[in-house]
């Protein structure tokens, strides 16, 4: 899952406070820009917009942006539980909106729809399930659109699949990143690569912290520090990225406001601490292999947090009415964010004629 970055959450306001100081200087609480023709004029049938809406009952936030209202609605299920990649996304991802009409979500929980008032007990992903799925009625209403194009990305990938299982009807196309399957499994394969790569390094802090853990199951805390070692090692991203740079590159988005940093890391403890309990009991590898619409799965070459052999076994496993398993050669766990060019390519050549040919279908 995308926690390797979870544990330097506290040292944000370090790294971003000249960012953090321009922002509230300037009284920045995010803004999602209009889709313009060269000579400044708003171009006709686009839509860009930065709104909260209530889903089950909570706020939580969208940016929805596209060039043409007509084109295919792509919503990214963004991973953790509780890690926001807006900023990431629209930095490296941005051409898309160009092709789909783009709808990021920032689930419940996590950054900007963080709250305290959330009920503990409504983290859960059945309830996710039922907020994705009146997100996708209030885009289906809106749009008149019957299907949508579902992107899960880590922790999205399972809820993907499991919306996919549960709503097969509104799915066009299914498309998984870093995908979940069995994750006791993984849990267990991710360990042991991590002491592995901590021993052939010959680093004694890590082998000690490694040790100290021992093998899961074990806790959140400990997830932490196995996942802080699986970054260093590149086995969540195959040529380790400073983190500051990451922050940097989502802060960069002109929706990062304020009320981001402030709730990253709460958002970010909460979910972790409400939510992966029940996630690691997932097996989609059982549960989840029969598949209404296309799938797509891609997966880092070097995808040590979503284990990628496990998610190559699974996509084995699967029938759908298409599927196709796609290597990244030069990524780990986020081809979105190592190998963007790629990335985009495929979803614009491959996956769009495909989501395309099924909206037509439903025509």
């Amino acid at each position: 899952m995308t926690r390797s970055r979870r544990r330097l959450w506290w040292l944000l306001p370090i790294f971003l406070l000249i960012a953090a100081g321009s922002l509230v200087a300037s009284r920045r609480i995010g803004t999602t820009r209009p889709f313009t023709h060269a000579s400044g004029v708003a171009v006709r049938g686009s839509v860009a917009e930065f709104r909260p809406v209530i889903l089950g009952g909570a706020r939580q936030w969208l940016v929805i942006r596209g060039r043409s209202a007509r084109d295919p609605i792509l919503i990214w299920l963004h991973g953790g539980p509780g890690t926001e990649e807006l900023g990431m996304l629209r930095h490296h991802n941005a051409v898309l909106e160009d092709h789909y009409l783009v709808v990021y979500w920032t689930q419940r929980g996590t950054g900007r729809s963080f709250d305290a008032a959330i009920p503990a007990a409504s983290m859960t992903p059945e309830r996710f399930v039922a907020d994705l799925d009146e997100l996708v009625g209030m885009l289906q209403r809106r749009f008149g659109q019957r299907k949508v194009v579902l992107v899960g990305h880590s922790w999205g990938s399972a809820l993907g699949v499991l919306y996919a299982q549960a709503h097969p009807g509104k799915v066009a196309v299914y498309v998984g990143i870093g995908q979940v399957t069995n994750e006791a499994a993984n849990e267990t394969r991710s360990y042991a690569y991590t002491l592995a790569a901590a021993r052939r390094a010959g680093d004694a802090t890590a082998i000690g912290e490694l040790t100290a853990i021992g093998p899961p199951p074990y806790s959140v805390a400990a997830t932490g520090i196995e996942r802080k070692w699986l970054d260093r090692f590149g086995g969540a991203f195959h040529r380790p990225v400073p983190f500051r740079e990451l922050v940097w590159a989502s802060v960069q988005a002109s929706e990062a406001g304020w009320l981001d940093l402030v709730n990253y890391g709460p958002g970010s403890d909460f979910s972790m601490r409400t939510l992966w309990p029940q996630i690691v009991k997932l097996d989609l590898s059982t549960t989840a292999r029969h598949f209404a619409m296309p799938v797509f799965i891609i997966a880092g070459r070097f995808d040590r947090n979503s284990d990628a052999g496990l998610a190559h076994d699974y996509f084995a496993t699967l029938t759908a009415p298409q599927k196709a398993f796609v290597w990244f050669e030069g990524s780990a766990h986020s081809p979105p964010f190592e190998q963007p060019a790629a990335f985009n390519d495929y979803l614009i050549r491959t996956v769009l004629p495909v989501a395309k040919q099924q909206l037509d279908t439903e025509m």
